[in-house]
């Protein structure tokens, strides 16, 4: 995912399976121990079992083993809408579904889409965000999709393989109702690292595929099956070494979402297991059909055209629904008919008849199941008042029923007015839950929003539009609150070039604050080429969209630049929203008065800035562009009015230097705080623009005016000629020792020497032996000693050479210290042991 190659090798003896530990991070890892050294205290064990069981040291178990999970602090990195009860180990199932050409079979049966690209947005609750190129419109994924799922019936091989992975993986709490079907033409199809919120099971078929877990490359071979938590995922882009990715072989995976609860049983049909003891739901409510077909089908003959026939064989003392099976079977023959009955055949032609009563009567017994979704629809607001049961299942059975119908309807007869009715019906359900959002991420993420919530479709609504300009940010908030303003949307495409209060950053903070939903997306940036190029586009539609779906529930409003509309990308905005069939109200001043959107021409300075935008970047291709320009009057005009602005910074030079924990550390402070002494001296610094330095030292203030000296007489401000060549030695002001017998000081020895000489050679040292501070060149002939510590100790040496050469202290034979040895000082002693017979005589 770095556009960088990486070669891995695989072997398929050696691939792992069976339940692997994984993480996102190690702040995920550090959290999952705390909760398991919870649960794993609440089953019994001791702590330093606990302590062996996840590889930690006693002394976390003992941190975090009696605390409450609630109590337990997420680490950095482990984002607060990932529930931690969803966290599980990787489970990776080789062969699962191996050489059952399930690839080549949903290849030639499926009708494949292109979805957007998407992407989670951790900051703000971890909503979905759509992913635009730089004008606007909408990225395709790297895969595709199957339009409707693995559809039921469709692919019968992979039937019975999900029926197997919701028993083998008791999966009783599904997301979606069917599972997803993703194909991967070639190595160039990808998927981009991305989480999910829910458990994952997924079936590869195809050629062998790659999938990133954590980071982690598996290699998913055809048939295999690997289960996941919230763990980052992802497919990069795959080929053989010495092939190219478009050469590589396709790939499909099978997506199954699902809870580790039970929270949502009813909703697994149908793939719900089908067990020995009891009959699926999927097989309850196919019986149920049948027993609507059958009685829809009695009654459609009792009172149609033959219903004279029907009587025939009811008189005659056949049952009615064999009757009408037979009467069906033989082209409503009542001789042929009554000779099948007699010859025993009945049974076998209701059986017969209700295997196949979808293909030969569908009409009827669409009315029939419809009738029966009406009658539970009205059982259920009964029993939803009364605290009834729940019949749901039951409910959504049909619905899918009826979809199969429709489709086989479509199929054979070329669709009708049945077919049209119900496709009125379901674009009915379709823009009611296109129109629930929980307000996280895009609303137009999903392809269903795109298609029933575009501006155009949306109800007529009311919204407000305003410019920073030059308002205070309390006088801002005031105009927000007297139109009772809870939504802002910002489209200013350079709003980080806004004075500070409006800065987007800030802006967000402040809203948040006033308890106001805050959302920056610029609009008309210069990538898109203006403000009418980029509404036109995916982003901008969408944008818009999402504007009056907040209208249409709080009051809400745009941000723009100016604060006369008429002279920002506003205008353009408006215009749009108003064609449209929607209102937008102008705020005017301060004062919050507003001017409704009038029906007008858009200005020179938006209608031409497409064009202008385009000229602007063939120049910039062809190098003809030149380089912005400004004048240095107005450079110094807008950086002082700026800087003016902002609070004055104050430097303490006594904290900065007792900051230095070395000397280089102390020679590079000092230099650095002499130069701001210098600078403060200036003009610029007299009217209050830069750094305010405070306590500053003659020290300091020494080196300053010897930099200023160096600068005026036209040397750098270190005293060096300008324009002369860099020498390899480090500069004299740097540390150049390694330690050694002088003690790792600095040299100073290239100072310039001259006038200057004496104000530079300024560095306050301590003395080793008394410790006050000393200029450092009265302290290099003591080697970091002051002239009295280095007579004092002269003066030691010679007292003590005197009572040595009168008593030189014999050495005991055995190595021991002599009766004239210990009466001598420590200091002494040690003098004399470094020094010797030798030195004494001497």
């Amino acid at each position: 995912f770095t556009d960088k190659e990486r070669l891995s090798e695989f072997c398929a003896s050696t691939d792992p399976a069976g339940n692997l530990e994984s993480n996102s991070s190690a702040g995920h890892k550090e959290y999952q121990d705390r909760l398991r050294v919870i649960a794993l205290r609440q089953e019994g064990k001791e702590k330093n079992e606990i302590a062996e069981l996840i590889g930690r040291p006693p002394r976390f178990v003992q941190t975090w083993w009696r605390k409450d999970p609630k109590e337990v602090p997420k680490p950095a990195g482990v984002h607060e809408y990932l529930k931690t009860e969803f966290w599980r180990d990787v489970e990776i199932v080789r062969g699962f579904g191996k050489d059952q050409g399930i690839y080549e079979d949903a290849l030639a049966s499926t009708e494949w889409v292109q979805p957007m690209a998407d992407g989670r947005e951790f900051k703000n609750g971890g909503g979905y965000r759509l992913k635009y190129d730089k004008e606007g419109r909408m990225r395709p994924q790297g895969n595709q999709n199957a339009k409707d799922g693995v559809v039921p019936g469709r692919l019968p091989k992979l039937d019975r393989l999900v029926q197997r992975l919701m028993v083998e993986q008791d999966i009783d709490d599904r997301v979606l109702k069917r599972p997803g079907l993703l194909w991967y033409p070639d190595g160039t199809s990808d998927a981009i690292v991305h989480r999910h919120e829910a458990w994952t099971a997924l079936m590869s078929f195809g050629s062998p595929r790659i999938l990133t877990i954590d980071n982690h490359p598996v290699l998913l071979r055809d048939g295999d099956l690997i289960v996941f938590g919230t763990q980052r995922h992802g497919v990069p882009k795959m080929c053989t070494e010495g092939s190219t990715f478009d050469e590589y072989g396709g790939r499909m995976s099978v997506v199954l979402f699902f809870m580790p609860t039970g929270q949502q049983a009813s909703g697994s049909a149908p793939w719900r297991a089908i067990r020995d003891d009891e009959p699926s739901r999927k097989m309850q409510s196919w019986l149920v059909d049948a027993d609507l077909g059958k009685d829809a089908q009695v009654s459609g003959l009792m009172n149609g055209s033959k219903s004279a026939e029907l009587k025939q064989l009811t008189d005659l003392g056949f049952e009615a629904a064999e009757a009408a099976a037979a009467l069906k079977a033989t082209n409503f023959d009542v001789s042929l008919a009554v000779e099948a009955l007699l010859n025993g055949s009945g049974s076998a032609l209701l059986v017969e008849d209700c295997s196949c009563c979808m293909a030969a009567n569908r009409v009827s017994q669409i009315a029939a199941l419809w009738r029966r979704l009406q009658e539970l629809q009205t059982a259920s607001s009964s029993s939803d008042a009364l605290g009834g049961g729940d019949g749901s299942w039951e409910e959504k059975a049909i619905l899918e029923q009826l979809t199969e119908l429709e489709m086989a309807e479509e199929a054979e007869a070329g669709g009708g007015v049945l077919a049209a009715q119900f496709a009125q019906y379901e674009e009915m359900l379709d823009a009611t839950d296109a129109d629930e959002w929980d307000g996280r991420g895009d609303l137009m993420v999903r392809e269903w929003r795109r298609q029933h919530l575009h501006i155009e479709q949306q109800e007529p609504s009311t919204v407000y539009s305003l410019g920073c300009g030059s308002l205070p940010e309390k006088i801002f908030f005031e105009v927000l609150s007297a139109h009772s303003v809870r939504v802002l949307y910002d489209f200013r495409p350079d709003a980080e070039q806004a004075q500070s209060p409006f800065r987007p950053s800030h802006l967000e903070g402040a809203c948040k604050r006033h308890a106001i939903h805050y959302r920056y997306a610029p609009l008309g940036r210069e990538g898109a080429y203006g403000i009418l190029k980029h509404l036109r586009e995916d982003e901008g539609r969408n944008l818009l969209a999402e504007l009056v779906w907040w209208a249409r529930r709080k009051r809400s409003a745009f941000l723009g630049f100016a604060e006369n509309w008429r002279e920002d990308h506003r205008i353009a905005i408006a215009a749009r929203l108003k064609e449209a069939g929607h209102k937008v109200l102008h705020v005017t001043n301060a004062f919050g008065d507003v001017e409704e959107q009038p029906d007008m021409e858009m200005p020179d300075f938006i209608s031409g800035e497409e064009s202008r935008l385009r000229m602007l970047e063939k120049q910039r291709l062809a190098g003809e562009l030149k380089r912005k320009e400004k004048s240095a009057s107005s450079r110094s005009t807008e950086a002082v009015a700026q800087r003016l602005t902002q609070p004055r910074k104050e430097i303490d030079a006594g904290a900065e230097l007792r900051k230095a924990n070395t000397q280089a550390e102390l020679c590079r402070v000092q230099r650095r705080l002499a130069d701001l002494q210098r600078r403060s001296e200036s003009s610029d610094a007299k009217a209050g623009l830069g750094p305010k330095l405070l306590h500053v030292n003659k020290w300091v203030k020494a080196e300053a005016a010897l930099q200023a000296e160096n600068l005026a007489a036209g040397k750098t401000k270190d005293g060096k000629e300008k324009g002369a060549e860099k020498q390899n030695s480090p500069p004299v002001y740097s540390w150049t020792s390694t330690g050694g017998t002088s003690g790792g000081n600095p040299d100073f020895s290239g100072y310039p020497s001259g006038a200057g000489a004496e104000s530079s050679e300024v560095l306050m040292v301590a003395c080793l032996s008394c410790e006050i501070a000393y200029p450092w060149q009265d302290l290099i002939a003591g080697d970091g000693r002051c002239v009295a510590c280095t007579s004092s100790e002269d003066a030691s040496c010679a007292e003590l050479k005197t009572v040595e050469s009168s008593a030189v202290p014999t050495e005991d034979p055995t190595g021991a210290p002599s009766e004239d040895t210990k009466a001598l000082s420590r200091w002494a002693r040690r003098k004399l042991e470094r020094e010797g017979p030798a030195g004494v005589s001497s």
